[in-house]
């Protein structure tokens, strides 16, 4: 287990969207035992790797579109943070449907 530890909360986060649509995702990290350097979001099945927008110590947002041609179903979408020290934190998992 990681000695870089936090409690990721999620602010704005959407579990579905249709393709071509434009999500919005808002994080705070709490209770980091490390500063964060950055925080990152996967959909590893289709290697979509993307590090969100740092607007505070504590706040991150990413804006992003679902491709086109993204099928229909239900993704797992893999959220996590990354320590100054370049520490990665444990992950949090929500579930994203395209419909």
């Amino acid at each position: 287990m990681s000695d870089f530890n936090y409690k990721l909360k999620l602010i704005e986060a959407p579990t579905e969207g249709s393709p071509g649509s434009r999500i919005s995702l808002k994080v705070n990290v709490e209770e980091a035992t490390e500063e964060v350097s950055r925080v990152y979001i996967s959909v590893p099945e289709y290697g979509i790797y993307e590090v969100l927008r740092k607007e505070t110590d504590t706040l991150f947002s990413l804006n992003y579109y679902i491709p086109y041609d993204a099928p229909y179903g239900k993704y797992d979408v893999s959220i996590w943070a990354v320590s100054k020290s370049n520490k990665r934190g444990p992950a949090t998992n929500i579930i994203f449907t395209v419909k």
